[in-house]
């Protein structure tokens, strides 16, 4: 025993309305406290009111945190020990009292990563009792680093309907309610609500009554003289119950404190920055709260975590079947799906008291097994962060992330490739289709437009491999674009022009590069009264016009019947009405229907194509065209080619992870057995910076489109020094 009270402890007394006594039995206990383990005890009242009521109690004259951490002026916080030393006085029973400031405007400067570090340092001399008012972020703060809460309230009605309210926020917040003790002081009071009905209310919310303690005549009389009831009369009633609190102090085991807490400096309070200013050398020395809640937020788990989650996870899964719960479609009623089954988790988390949980580490065991009961799993994080752009699971322990263009292994592990599995199930289940031996690869799309590919063995050797191809959900504009630097301000006005002109626009290149996203930005710029139908593998792209249909292929089902192709589409859709057809990607015989149809009235259509330079598309667009099984001679087919399409526009991932529009392609026609081309637009790299990034620049090449006057024609007015060089404009200045 007197080993374990040599542990350092953070303990708590709060309530749910002031006027509980709470007070009273801080200061007494405080007392015993520090007489019956010989080591002194420091009040801390977070008190946003300044009362200063404990250090009257005590006859003290303490400084405020306030005023010591502005003395401690530019010195660092590893000197707060020394600086400390007699700073703080302590009365005659062992006790001493740290408000938080004296004037209100003061406390509005405080802030948990100015206090952590002061609580850190004292608790290795102290034990730290916090008394707080139920003010909210000041009360949650003092639950984050506290190893017990005494929860000191009456039984009135009126205090008892808000420690119900208080402690369903409890339960929302994931503190373990193993950490909080209930007080009844006063409990026989008149009027007061009987002992019986009191458990009862406490048992509703999973809780026992620690101690019922009686009223005492004697705890106002020496309030008013400034004198405390156990050093002045220790043998009454209330002071013997109190020891039912002394116990439980004592047999307390405190875990290692990290120091952390989830309210922000915004809730806590304002202004802490005019309070404590550190030099660039304390700064660099002392992390900041950001960076210690960060540090904290990947500490190793539980040894016992996974087994603990799969045993919740049947509990839950058992528990939903019973309710017959079921995941919508609906997002309104997946949200409240997930408020249910957070309770349904905690519940079964709160009778775990062999293996108990931190506050932190049951927020972070809930948020997993949500995702994992509800949503991807491990992936469910990196679908949350907006900068990622694609996840690909190479195996369950090895998950990797685009972002900015780079690949980067990160931290998230599948717990077996079962899981892996499940998740893959979980994504095309609601789309009607399967992935199993039968049917071992697959490609769908989340509700989010994302973009997913899964293969598993036999054909994936190494394992499930899972990747998904995320889009971001408000698609970029031509501004966004140039500012990023993948496009020219002068190239954006030209292309804007040809859509509205109706020519035909293939978009080319390689894997990654970009192209849905141009398209989706081209396709803005066609107009609100032109009917468009848009034909994808899977549908990816978001139109912002009303006017708009979406089709999308289906594979055939486990038989190998009902499939349904682009090229199937693309024959359909003419008979459709359409002004404009957008072709997601051309990859097959698809091609001959899509060029027949840019020949055939449906000018302004655009599409995609795997394809590395401007001349690899045509040659691509000809060898998928023969795929269609049609025996063309190659002149005509080339034909059709150059009289079908107007531009190419080749956009090019570069060794930085950005991407460029490196070139901006007419075809003008054919000599002899030869599609000609010329560039309007081109990119030139000029080499990399000091940090790796591609340095170069946008120009013109000189030479007009072709069909320059048909801008004229339809009444658009585009310079003709947009598609001059630089020398050319400087040798027309210089005229």
């Amino acid at each position: 025993m007197e080993e374990q009270n040599l542990v350092p402890r953070v303990i708590t007394f709060s309530g749910p309305k002031e006027g509980v006594g709470k007070t009273s039995v801080v200061m007494n206990l405080a007392l015993a406290w520090a007489n019956y383990q010989k080591r002194n005890v420091l009040i801390l009242p977070l008190d946003p009111m300044c009362r200063a009521e404990h250090a009257q109690l005590l006859g003290l004259n303490p400084p405020s945190m306030a005023e010591i951490i502005s003395s401690l002026g530019r010195d660092s916080v590893s000197a707060l020990g020394a600086l400390l030393k007699g700073k703080i006085p302590i009365s005659q029973w062992g006790v001493g009292v740290l408000p938080i400031s004296k004037r209100r405007t003061d406390v509005a400067k405080m802030s948990p990563d100015i206090i952590l570090p002061l609580l850190s340092r004292l608790n290795q001399n102290f034990d730290i009792f916090i008394d707080v008012d139920p003010y909210f972020p000041m009360q949650v703060f003092a639950f984050d680093i506290s190893d017990l809460v005494f929860w000191v309230s009456n039984s009135n009605v009126s205090s008892l309907n808000a420690t119900a309210g208080i402690f369903r926020e409890i339960n929302e917040l994931h503190f373990p309610m193993n950490k909080f003790e209930v007080v009844a002081n006063l409990f026989d009071m008149p009027g007061a609500v009987g002992p019986k009905e009191v458990e009862k209310f406490y048992k509703q919310m999973g809780k026992d009554v620690l101690a019922f303690m009686p009223w005492e005549d004697a705890l106002p009389a020496l309030a008013n003289q400034n004198k405390i009831l156990i050093a002045e009369q220790p043998n009454t009633q209330w002071v013997r119950i109190l020891r039912v609190l002394l116990g439980r102090l004592a047999e307390l085991k405190p875990a290692e404190k990290q120091w952390v807490s989830n309210i922000t400096t915004a809730e806590f309070s304002h202004g802490s920055d005019m309070l404590w200013r550190q030099t660039e050398k304390d700064a660099a020395a002392a992390p900041s709260a950001a960076q210690a809640q960060s540090a904290a937020a990947r500490v190793d788990v539980p040894p016992f975590w996974e087994e603990l989650k799969q045993k919740v996870h049947r509990n839950v899964v058992t528990a939903l079947e019973t309710e017959r719960v079921k995941i919508s479609d609906d997002a309104a009623v997946n949200q409240e799906t997930r408020k249910r089954v957070d309770g349904i988790i905690n519940s079964l988390l709160q009778k775990e008291t062999a293996t108990p949980l931190t506050r932190e580490q049951r927020v972070k065991f809930i948020n997993e097994l949500l995702d994992e009961i509800l949503g991807l799993g491990p992936l469910e994080e990196l679908m949350r962060d907006p900068t990622v752009t694609e996840i690909m699971v190479n195996a369950f322990d090895k998950v990797y992330v685009e972002k900015a263009g780079k690949l980067v292994l990160t931290k998230y592990k599948f717990r077996s490739n079962d899981q892996i599995m499940q998740v893959m199930k979980r994504i095309v289940a609601p789309l009607g289709r399967r992935i199993d031996e039968s049917v071992p690869l697959v490609d769908a799309r989340l509700k989010d437009g994302s973009r997913v590919n899964g293969i598993i063995p036999p054909l994936a050797v190494s394992g499930p491999t899972l990747t998904i191809r995320r889009f971001s959900a408000k698609p970029f504009t031509d501004a966004e674009l140039v500012k990023k630097g993948s496009v020219s301000q002068t190239a954006v006005d030209f292309l804007k022009a040809c859509v509205k002109l109706r020519k035909d626009i293939i978009i080319s290149g390689g894997t990654g590069t970009g192209k849905t996203t141009f398209l989706n930005m081209l396709s803005s710029y066609i107009p609100e009264d032109e009917r468009i139908v848009t034909i994808e593998d899977t549908a990816e792209l978001r139109l912002q016009q009303d006017h708009w249909v979406s089709l999308e292929s289906r594979p055939p089902n486990i038989e190998g019947k009902g499939e349904v192709s682009i090229r199937d589409l693309v024959k359909n859709c003419l008979r459709m009405r359409p002004d404009r057809i957008i072709v997601g990607e051309v990859r097959s015989s698809e091609a001959l229907d899509m060029l027949q149809a840019m020949n055939t009235g449906h000018e302004g259509s655009l599409a995609t194509i795997h394809a590395n330079t401007p001349r690899d598309a045509l040659t691509r667009m000809e060898a998928m065209c023969l795929m269609a099984g049609a025996d063309l001679p190659i002149w005509a087919l080339r034909e059709m080619i150059a009289s079908a399409v107007h531009m190419i526009v080749q956009l090019t991932r570069f060794s930085d992870g950005t991407r460029k529009i490196t070139a901006i392609t007419e075809i003008t026609g054919r000599e002899e057995n030869q599609i000609t081309i010329h560039d309007i637009f081109k990119y030139h790299q000029t080499g990399l910076d000091e940090n790796g990034k591609v340095v170069g620049y946008f120009t013109a090449t000189g030479d007009p489109p072709k069909f320059y006057q048909d801008f004229a024609t339809h009444g658009m007015k585009i310079p003709l020094d947009m598609f001059w060089t630089e020398e050319q404009k400087k040798a027309r200045a210089g005229r």
